[in-house]
C-alpha cells in the first residue's frame, strides 16, 4: 500500500518527472502514463428475517349423537295343547312345566354397542414456499476523472483521427 500523503495521481507531472518515465514505444516518444480512475457501485446483500409463521393444529371437540339400530332375537315357545280333556303330554321349560295355551320368550340372540373411535384423515394442506424475484434500480452518483489539457503559451494542438493513435 502506499501513503495517501505522498500519492500525487491527482497532481499534474512536473517536467522533471516525465524526463524519468521517458520511454521509446515504436518510434513515439511516451513521456508517461497518466491514469483516469472512476467509481463503480459495488451491491451487497444481506439476508434479514421479514417474519415468520407459526402452524399448529388445534383438537375442537363436539358431542355427537350416533343412532344405532340393535337387534334382539327371541325365540317364542307357546303350547297349543292337543284338545284332548285328559292333559295329553306335559312340556317343561327350564323345569317348569308349560300350560297349554301358555307362552314364553327365551332369548337367542342380542346385538351390543361397542363404542370406538379411529383417527382417520379428514383432509389434507399442503404447506410450502418460493423466492418472487423483484428487481429494483437503486441511483446513486458516480464521479469518474478526465484528462484536462491546459495549453500554455505558444502550444499547438493536431487532432489525430480515432482509428490513428500513436502513444
Amino acid at each position: 500500500m502506499t501513503d495517501p500523503s505522498k500519492d500525487k495521481s491527482n497532481e499534474p507531472l512536473t517536467g522533471t518527472e516525465l524526463e524519468t518515465r521517458t520511454t521509446q514505444i515504436q518510434g513515439v516518444q511516451l513521456q508517461g502514463v497518466i491514469e483516469l480512475r472512476e467509481e463503480r457501485l459495488i451491491i451487497e446483500k444481506e439476508r434479514e428475517v421479514a417474519g415468520s409463521v407459526a402452524f399448529t393444529r388445534e383438537v375442537r371437540r363436539e358431542t355427537v349423537q350416533m343412532p344405532v339400530e340393535l337387534v334382539t332375537e327371541v325365540l317364542i315357545i307357546e303350547h297349543l295343547g292337543t284338545g284332548a280333556a285328559d292333559g295329553g303330554h306335559m312340556i317343561t321349560l327350564d323345569g317348569t312345566p308349560l300350560a297349554p295355551g301358555e307362552r314364553r320368550e327365551v332369548l337367542v340372540y342380542r346385538e351390543e354397542a361397542r363404542i370406538e373411535k379411529r383417527v382417520v384423515v379428514r383432509e389434507q394442506v399442503s404447506i410450502g414456499k418460493r423466492q418472487v424475484i423483484e428487481t429494483r434500480t437503486f441511483d446513486a452518483t458516480l464521479a469518474r476523472e478526465e484528462l484536462v489539457v491546459n495549453p500554455e503559451g505558444d502550444v499547438q494542438v493536431f487532432e489525430q483521427p480515432a482509428g490513428e493513435q500513436k502513444l
